[in-house]
């Protein structure tokens, strides 16, 4: 062929590849935005868009009443609009489908649209759960750790990167959780009367080669009403996944999810998961934890109390109330009253993995005085002690974590102050882990490794690490750190999402 022949050919392989594109982007909702946003590289195939199949927002306001059928969903950090009670969390769920048996390394952003820009930090979660239905707070799926966080929101799209929760065909859901900026910000609902704005996800893969092809494009979603759509469970337990084909022929679709047993985190290399508390009941599990109850101590200015408006389980999540009200312990008048669990009698732990994953109440004007914490101590209540994690309130105090080690009260202690790269222990939910074995103690915040003592650090690490401790988990007013003043805001709830313990 000549030259000339060449060149026209490939004039044509590119207008046919032009047009191949062109079509496959045509058969999602939103294909026109997606085109102008992710020009294909090389080894990539074209994306696939898919449309949210249901979406609703979770909220704790009766008043909001069914958010399945909405053309909008909203979102609002704790303490919305004043209100103590009136978070709200948006939910979208997707039915991937359109992926091959053969798509590697895919990458899937999540895309809500927004008509105003705020100075606020939005998190992208999965929902361990469903989308569907109106909103009521107490059906809100449980959510994993955070994916992705846009910093300030924008006026327009914005984008999370979700790939972690994407491995394949099959329903997946998300939740946005604002974290700042205290009043609604709202997006678009796939009720939107305008398409182009609808929330969607836009997956990126290539083909791994060793499987047969199948058909790459995505299928527009068919409009799921809510009224049909069953309404969630409270479980936090993933859907089972389908079984797999007993065929001999490469599968179709790609691999089953993993047992709905296993819960996201809850397995760790090297480590054995011994005991946890997912908090899905709807009370607190008192095989569990003995809950303290008319006990006043010198070393702070509460009571504590067993008292269902101090301690609650709602939603996933154990809270612990404190609160300004007087109360009579230990024959003293107190001016406050809190909550303090522990596994004294009922468990006890001779080295581990110790993790709980919680939002501290305390923000920079509004917590002094407030100091939850989660720790363990001896069994045999003699000396020592760990801190997996303590979070003061107060001006000075609310950005950082405490963690330390006790020989005794006298006080002998080692601890270090971690400061949050960005944020801080009250802006959200963050998981605080500590691990201890017979050589070494050490600490992480958000899976980042921290801290660390042993024999060279600690002369006294032998004579009181080696023996079996039970966990502690309290939320305590005032003490030396300060006591409340007319700014610390009551009630103040630290919230906690889970208590894991791991061993070798």
């Amino acid at each position: 062929m000549s030259r000339h022949g060449l060149h026209r050919a490939a004039s044509r392989l590119g207008r046919r590849r032009k047009a191949v594109v062109l079509s496959v982007l045509s058969a999602g909702v939103v294909a026109g935005v997606v085109a102008t946003m992710m020009p294909l590289v090389a080894a990539e195939v074209p994306p696939v868009v898919v449309a949210a199949a249901a979406d609703t927002t979770a909220t704790q306001v009766p008043q909001d009443g069914d958010n399945g059928v909405k053309t909008t969903l909203a979102s609002c950090p704790r303490l919305c609009d004043g209100n103590r009670h009136g978070r709200r969390d948006p939910l979208v769920e997707f039915a991937v489908r359109g992926l091959p048996a053969d798509a590697v390394r895919i990458r899937a952003t999540l895309r809500v649209y927004a008509w105003q820009p705020f100075t606020s930090r939005v998190h992208a979660h999965q929902a361990w759960g469903s989308a569907t239905g109106p909103g009521a707070w107490e059906q809100r799926p449980s959510l994993g750790p955070a994916l992705a966080a846009v910093e300030r929101v924008g006026a327009g799209f914005n984008e999370w990167d979700v790939s972690a929760s994407v491995t394949g065909n099959g329903r997946v859901a998300f939740a946005l959780a604002q974290e700042t900026w205290h009043t609604r910000i709202y997006w678009a609902s796939r009720e939107n009367t305008r398409s182009a704005l609808r929330p969607h996800l836009v997956l990126r893969y290539e083909r791994g080669g060793n499987v047969a092809p199948t058909r790459t494009t995505a299928a527009p979603e068919p409009s799921v009403p809510s009224t049909a759509a069953p309404r969630p469970s409270p479980s936090r337990t993933p859907a089972p996944a389908p079984s797999p084909s007993r065929t001999t022929t490469p599968p179709t679709t790609s691999p089953p999810a993993p047992p709905p047993t296993v819960r996201p985190g809850t397995q760790v290399p090297g480590w054995r998961l011994v005991w946890s508390d997912e908090f899905d009941g709807p009370t607190l599990d008192r095989s569990k934890w003995n809950l303290r109850d008319g006990e006043g101590r010198d070393i702070d200015r509460g009571c504590n109390v067993d008292d269902p408006d101090n301690t609650f389980v709602s939603g996933g999540v154990l809270t612990l109330r404190a609160q300004r009200e007087t109360a009579v312990c230990s024959s003293q008048t107190r001016q406050y009253t809190q909550s303090y669990l522990d596994t004294i009698g009922r468990t006890s732990f001779r080295y581990g993995r110790f993790e709980v994953r919680a939002q501290s109440p305390n923000g920079p004007d509004d917590s002094r005085g407030l100091w939850p914490a989660f720790w363990l101590r001896p069994e045999d209540g003699g000396r020592g002690e760990i801190d997996v994690v303590e979070l003061p309130g107060g001006r000075d105090w609310y950005r950082a974590a405490t963690l330390g080690i006790f020989y005794d009260y006298t006080p002998v202690k080692q601890d270090t102050r971690y400061a949050f790269p960005t944020g801080y222990p009250g802006d959200g939910f963050h998981t605080y882990t500590t691990e201890w074995e017979p050589d070494a103690i050490r600490w992480y915040v958000d899976g980042r490794l921290v801290w660390q003592r042993d024999r060279a650090t600690t002369p006294w690490f032998d004579e009181v690490f080696h023996k079996p401790y039970n966990l502690r988990l309290n939320f305590q007013v005032g003490g030396w750190l300060g006591d409340p003043d007319a700014t610390t805001r009551f009630p103040a709830d630290f919230r906690v999402d889970h208590v894991r313990v791991w061993q070798r």
